[in-house]
């Protein structure tokens, strides 16, 4: 389906500004939405549509995905959504996500490389493959406790409510990464023919081999496709140009890097495939819009606030 009207931008930043500026996530609830018209609309954050039960379609850009039990839906940054219902509606819970100044927790390793393809690190990180992405639920009983306690947090604000808040959001995050992990997880745009087969294997080679040294030549053999064919062909499967690709890979792996330990940039550079500190720390500012050091610094307290009243799906 296509909605020719331009969508509605609604500010949630405006909505829930204490706990979005102080902890980067906040929750809404609908336990019995219900919408049967296409009324567009994008959101000034990242929304994931928790659906815990219920009927109908979900439109995101020019997709469209029946809904008919659990799910989790990625919405990015102004991207057009809206959730059809049958007439008994669906229980959804909104979770809002202010990623642009607040990093993804730091999972497991072996849950860790899926957390980019569920949600960029960072908003320059989205491409092709990660713009769409859902993991279905069998089960949604765990999904809806954990929101729901996530929920009662953010309302109540009790003494301790922050870390609490943390503690569950991550907890959300890698029961996400291990449905992704258990079904095993494709991004939108499974390649289909020979050609695409070998982009897709390059591209998470370079996933898994980001610190080495790369030549366009090394990379063409690797695929065994002529360099003018990978650097179109990898920029049309994927909306990035090769190198760009790379860089943003080490990128995100030195963000991992700052926000969970406390080695020194140069070290962090080093481990993420880079080998001047000064073209580090330009390409990181460039990328992520402050330097290495800030980045690491960018923890903030958290305060009360009276919660605001819930938005639509």
């Amino acid at each position: 389906m296509s909605n020719p009207e331009p969508p509605q931008r609604i500010v949630i930043k405006q909505k829930h500004p204490e706990s979005l500026r102080q902890l980067g996530i906040a929750v809404d609830y609908f336990p019995h939405y219900v919408n049967r018209t296409i009324h567009s609309h994008a959101l000034d954050v990242v929304l994931l549509s928790c659906i815990i039960r219920g009927r109908g379609r979900h439109l995101i850009d020019d997709e469209s995905f029946e809904e008919t039990g659990s799910s989790v839906a990625v919405t990015h940054y102004d991207q057009r959504h809206c959730i059809l219902t049958d007439a008994q509606g669906m229980e959804i819970f909104n979770v809002y996500l202010d990623l642009q100044n607040h990093p993804l927790p730091v999972l497991p390793p072996d849950l860790q490389p899926f957390v980019p393809l569920l949600l960029p690190l960072h908003p320059r990180f989205q491409h092709r493959l990660n713009r769409i992405v859902r993991l279905q639920f069998n089960d949604s009983r765990p999904l809806a406790q954990l929101l729901q306690a996530l929920q009662r947090e953010l309302r109540g604000r009790e003494a301790g409510y922050a870390p609490a808040v943390a503690l569950l959001w991550k907890y959300f995050l890698i029961l996400c990464c291990r449905r992704a992990l258990e079904n095993g997880f494709v991004p939108p745009g499974e390649p289909a023919n020979l050609p695409r087969r070998r982009l897709e294997e390059l591209r998470q080679y370079i996933d898994q081999a980001y610190r080495e040294r790369h030549t366009l030549g090394s990379l063409a053999a690797r695929a065994h496709l002529s360099r003018t064919y990978l650097c179109r062909g990898f920029k049309a499967y994927t909306g990035k140009r090769l190198f760009n690709y790379l860089m943003e890979r080490r990128i995100q792996a030195a963000m991992v890097q700052l926000r969970s330990g406390n080695e020194k940039v140069l070290a962090v550079a080093l481990n993420s495939g880079f080998h001047d500190l000064a073209y580090f720390n330009r390409k990181f500012k460039q990328i992520v819009g402050m330097t290495p050091t800030a980045y690491r610094g960018t923890a903030r307290p958290h305060l009360p606030h009276a919660a605001p009243k819930p938005t639509g799906p």
